[in-house]
């Protein structure tokens, strides 16, 4: 008895630490990343969220901290759009490109302008955003979990596997330098290594919250990358050794 409540209690604690860092997630994706039924989770949930530790809204599952600045959500979300902002600078015309389910992969597509592209994406996020006449948005297609904003299953890896980009932009839940890159869902798992292995050139967005992190799925290796784009908070001698593996490092000022 004392085993199994240590256990829910560590379970619980390791759930928290992923709403944590995802921000906003679904009991579906908990379910899958933490290993247990959905119905535990939503046991779990209701735990935490009586504990004032989360917030459970329309399918949607927060992390809730009074002592956490709003501020501090705010420059998170400012360094993603300047880490965005960098990263177009690899975009040339007429290139096919792939976007993640990244929140901070799909700001790219708010400082495009002029440039002339075509973009395969699992991300729904991207038709809320507005681009030129001249370039084309294509979704994979694929199965839409509730409260999810993301296209995974048959029909999205189906696409990514019959389309090379010329480039793809990746953010991850972790970037690691013996692990490399990796993400809380299997299903996003496996269309994240279509979209590494179907492209001339890997540029991965990840700031400093994501550096020297591991979670549960393996999308790629550390060398699959050709660009890292983070920002000036990442640790520097840990960018060091990214960079000694041979890949390029690009720090944004915040």
């Amino acid at each position: 008895m004392k085993n199994s409540i240590q256990n829910i209690e560590k379970r619980r604690a390791y759930l928290l630490k992923i709403v944590k860092r995802e921000a906003s997630t679904t009991v579906h994706e908990l379910s899958e990343a933490v290993g247990v039924s959905e119905m535990s989770i939503r046991r779990d949930c209701r735990v935490l969220q009586k504990m004032g530790k989360i917030k459970v809204s329309f399918g949607k599952i927060e992390y809730h901290d009074e002592n956490i600045d709003q501020a501090e959500r705010v420059q998170i979300d400012q360094i993603n759009d300047k880490i965005a902002q960098a990263a177009v600078n690899y975009i040339d015309d007429n290139q096919m490109i792939f976007i993640n389910s990244s929140r901070t992969a799909s700001k790219i597509l708010d400082h495009i302008k002029d440039k002339r592209i075509n973009i395969l994406t699992n991300n729904l996020r991207t038709v809320d955003k507005k681009i030129n006449s001249e370039s084309n948005l294509v979704l994979s297609g694929g199965e839409i979990r509730a409260g999810s904003r993301i296209l995974t299953g048959d029909i999205a890896l189906k696409s990514f596997r019959n389309v090379h980009a010329s480039i793809s932009f990746i953010g991850c839940a972790g970037l690691d330098i013996k692990h490399g890159l990796t993400t809380t869902n299997i299903h996003e798992a496996e269309i994240n290594r279509l979209i590494v292995k179907n492209c001339q050139r890997l540029v991965v967005l990840a700031n400093y919250t994501k550096i020297n992190r591991v979670t549960n799925f393996n999308v790629g290796n550390l060398k699959d990358i050709d660009v890292l784009v983070t920002d000036i908070y990442a640790d520097d001698k840990y960018i060091k050794r990214i960079r000694n593996v041979g890949v390029e490092v690009i720090q944004v000022p915040v």
